[in-house]
């Protein structure tokens, strides 16, 4: 009587597990939808393909002051001017002792009179020719030595260069300066940024390239030049090879300090009113490069072959396969998968990626 009791329950049980089975295939099956298409017409533009460089902004001229007069150690006289200070060029910035070149003056002086006294005491008496026109000689050579003497005068008096700012000022009055002490720098207004690319960037850059530049400190102000100069030999540093770059802005601004950190983006290829399209719908295979494109109101994109020109990572230009306003399939989300997958996705290789050109 009891195993008659438990056979219904056990057959509910089956029935229950078949109708779940039942439940859940005919959800699934409803599940099931369409694969929906993200597009971007292909269109016509600018490409610009750049590379980027870090460094600092500098004066464009820097002149450093020392003392080339004779001597290990020397007075300052006097200073004229403080740092920051704006020189005209040929200004006074200080005034060496020249005691020790007045005495040489003077000395060369005394020996240049008595050159021309022995030639007069030689006059009265009956000198050959030979002999009056070797104390000529004489009185020629003392001349030169005065003057030279006295041009060496010039070395006490230290100017300014050119136009400029006085900056690094590291004296006073009354102190002693060698000839390896700066005594004080002068620096242009201009400022130029000196910036650093790696060998590979490098090699694309050349001289009157423009340059948009980013300034850390001044963010919010853009500023853009060109390359003025760029190293020949680089720089090898734990194995990486750098070379220097000098960015000349197109405009200056006093807020411009040396010593500020910069960005620099030269552009270093560009092609205008060009078919362009996203590089990350690109695809590659063997040889080939393709897109995906929706033609006509199809729901299945088409596989286009296509011929890639200049590009620069993020867009590519379409030298053949595409016309304006094709609708290119950027992503594809399929409902049924777990996460959608795109074009850009990294199982796709980027074509023309390292060279730009």
């Amino acid at each position: 009587m009891k195993i008659f009791l438990k056979k219904p329950a056990i057959i509910m049980a089956i029935l229950l597990v078949i109708a779940g089975s039942l439940y859940w295939y005919s959800k699934s099956k409803t599940k099931t939808g369409i694969v929906q298409y993200k597009t971007v017409a292909a269109e016509k533009g600018m490409l610009l393909v750049s590379v980027t460089g870090t460094g600092q902004l500098e004066a464009q001229s820097q002149v450093d002051l020392k003392s080339v007069a004779a001597g290990d150690a020397i007075d300052v006289v006097k200073v004229y001017v403080e740092n920051d200070q704006l020189v005209k060029k040929g200004e006074m910035i200080a005034l060496l002792d020249m005691e020790d070149a007045q005495k040489a003056i003077r000395d060369a002086e005394l020996n240049l009179d008595s050159a021309e006294n022995k030639y007069e005491q030689i006059k009265d008496g009956d000198p050959t020719k030979d002999e009056k026109k070797a104390q000529k000689i004489v009185i020629e050579q003392k001349e030169n030595s005065l003057a030279d003497t006295k041009e060496k005068l010039n070395d006490y008096y230290i100017r300014a260069p050119f136009d400029g700012i006085v900056t690094g000022l590291s004296v006073e009055t009354g102190d002693s300066v060698s000839r390896s002490d700066i005594i004080a720098s002068v620096i242009t207004k201009d400022i130029v940024a000196q910036i650093s690319l790696n060998e590979v960037d490098a090699v694309g850059v050349k001289v009157d390239d423009k340059v948009n530049l980013k300034i850390d400190a001044l963010s919010e102000i853009g500023f853009t030049g060109k390359v003025s100069k760029i190293d020949t030999i680089g720089t090898v540093s734990q194995g990486v090879t750098s070379y220097g770059a000098e960015i000349e802005l197109d405009s200056q601004n006093e807020l411009l300090k040396p010593g500020m950190n910069v960005s620099a983006s030269i552009t270093v290829d560009s092609k205008s009113d060009v078919l362009l399209i996203s590089s990350g719908a690109v695809k590659v295979q063997g040889d080939e490069s393709y897109v995906e494109v929706l033609k006509d109101g199809k729901k299945v994109p088409e596989k286009i072959t296509v011929e890639i020109g200049l590009t620069n990572g993020v867009e590519s230009e379409i030298s053949s396969g595409l016309n304006v306003g094709d609708q290119v399939v950027t992503q594809a989300i399929d409902p049924n998968a777990k996460s959608t997958t795109s074009s850009s996705s990294s199982s796709f290789r980027m074509p023309g990626m390292g060279g730009g050109r």
